[in-house]
């Protein structure tokens, strides 16, 4: 190959709006989306994926970036593969930017970091011990403050009628209690679902097929971050107000306390959180699409069975890493790397404490994704611990991801797995500039039977039971309808 050589590799999917994303050479050897014409290369991918057109035009100085790097990019934990066609990508021709997050002396909050526009704020992480998610009217996710030591158990020896009869002897072992914990690779399940057996079960309640209320059934004690013991009922998540009603008391039953979060007009955050010690709720978080990266304390597993608070980055919801260790930063061969979902694939343990400072791990960076589909590289060059709480790394931009402006016009609308029996998702994205949209489930004989309000841009998972909505079996017609624009597929019930 040589320097006016061109490849044009094209992905064939089956989405409704098909994305032609750029990656043409930009300064400084960027890879950069561009839509392109040509002798197509057919890679087959999963269906949930835009159709894209791949144009490289490597700068005569750069002999070796005869690379073409698609993104395959879903938001529900499947996996994304990078591909390169050609030689090794020279990394080290990429410019690189030295950034820092500074979270406090002995970690007290947690910043939310942007790839392409750096801090985009912080808000304390010691002052809430549950958070509740916002992000969906489907999920029933609660997660604990495991880094500043709440820490929950549920009481199996009763169900919620035994609230004044609640018996705390034994506490912390088996005699009826089982200790509780998040999900620590995703944000679900949260420690209150872990028992869940499958709908209509979900762990703290059961899915009323009438009211589409999840009403609760089970008693817990949590350790509030100040170290209080609380008897916790989560009463129930009310479907139509989207609100979650808790009762909270001391062990003796004192200073009870019956009051609610709710998540409406939330959509658009992630998490919403609850003040058990005060009974009170507050939404501190920037917009979830605004940051791609937390930088917190949280709970992380040591081995099984085995947790204890460690300080270091998540990954927020439809982002993907991936790392690469045992390799210099600019000596990566990226052909092939797989990134995942994973919540803590840059995690914790890029450093180690020796006694009087932090190492970091040598030869070791991490590939991100960002939520607009842009590919990071990511090493961290120096860590102050408790008397800081500072994250000092470089980051340079691998790939850019940009839609043609004909194709950000355009909604975008998936139903995946097609037929759905147990669990679907619908994979939507609003057209640019639109800022609310409503998808519709209706019969074939036009009746809506299920919707959806919708805010914010980007791709977005929705994911449905069935069965929840009471769908029968039969076809159904799912319609995207956002401004001027709609989109409709037909979505096959089993």
């Amino acid at each position: 190959m040589h320097a006016g050589a061109r490849l044009y590799p094209v992905e064939e999917a089956t989405l409704g709006a098909t994305a032609n994303r750029r990656y043409n050479q930009g300064g400084a050897g960027m890879l950069e989306p561009m839509a392109g014409n040509g002798a197509p290369i057919h890679l087959h991918k999963p269906r949930i994926l835009p159709t894209i057109r791949y144009k490289i035009t490597p700068d005569v100085g750069l002999p070796n970036l005869f690379a073409a790097l698609p993104l395959y990019r879903n938001n529900f934990n499947m996996k994304t593969t990078v591909l390169f066609f050609g030689l090794m990508l020279s990394l080290n021709a990429l410019a690189q930017v030295a950034d820092s997050v500074i979270i406090g002396p002995a970690y007290p909050n947690k910043g939310f970091y942007s790839l392409s526009n750096g801090n985009v704020g912080q808000m304390p992480n010691t002052n809430w011990d549950l958070q509740f998610a916002s992000h969906s009217s489907m999920s029933s996710t609660l997660r604990l403050n495991g880094g500043f030591n709440v820490r929950a158990w549920e009481y199996t020896a009763g169900d919620s009628s035994q609230w004044a009869q609640l018996d705390t002897a034994g506490l912390g072992t088996s005699n009826g209690w089982l200790p509780i914990y998040d999900a620590m690779n995703s944000f679900d399940p949260g420690a209150f679902e872990m028992t869940a057996t499958g709908f209509p079960n979900y762990g703290w309640g059961t899915y009323n097929q009438i009211s589409h209320d999840i009403v609760g059934s089970k008693l817990f004690v949590v350790q509030t971050r100040s170290g209080a013991y609380k008897k916790l009922f989560i009463k129930a998540l009310r479907a139509g107000t989207q609100e979650l009603e808790l009762r909270i008391a001391n062990l003796n039953g004192s200073a009870e306390s019956n009051f609610s979060a709710s998540r409406a007009g939330l959509v658009a955050k992630s998490w919403i959180y609850i003040d058990l010690d005060n009974a009170s709720v507050s939404d501190p978080e920037p917009l979830g699409a605004a940051y791609d990266l937390t930088f917190e304390k949280y709970l992380g597993l040591a081995s099984p069975g085995v947790y204890y608070p460690v300080t270091g980055v998540r990954l927020n919801r439809n982002v993907q890493a991936v790392r690469v260790v045992n390799t210099h930063v600019d000596d990566v061969d990226a052909s092939g790397l797989t990134l995942g979902g994973d919540l803590v694939a840059v995690g914790h343990d890029w450093k180690t404490f020796a006694g009087t400072a932090f190492v970091l791990a040598d030869s070791m960076s991490f590939f991100v994704e960002d939520q607009q589909g842009d590919l990071w590289q990511l090493w961290f060059t120096g860590f102050v611990g408790s008397s800081a709480g500072k994250f000092v790394f470089n980051k340079r931009k691998i790939g850019t991801a940009s839609v043609d402006g004909a194709q950000q016009n355009q909604s975008g609308l998936s139903v995946q797995p097609n037929p759905v029996a147990q669990i679907g998702h619908w994979l939507v994205r609003l057209p640019a500039g639109v800022q609310q949209a409503c998808l519709y489930v209706r019969n074939l004989q036009g009746q809506t039977v299920h919707q959806v309000a919708l805010s914010g841009q980007g791709w977005q998972d929705l994911a449905f039971s069935p069965e929840a909505l009471g769908l029968t079996s039969g076809i159904y017609l799912v319609s995207l309808e956002a401004g001027l624009h709609s989109r409709t597929e037909r979505m096959v019930v089993r």
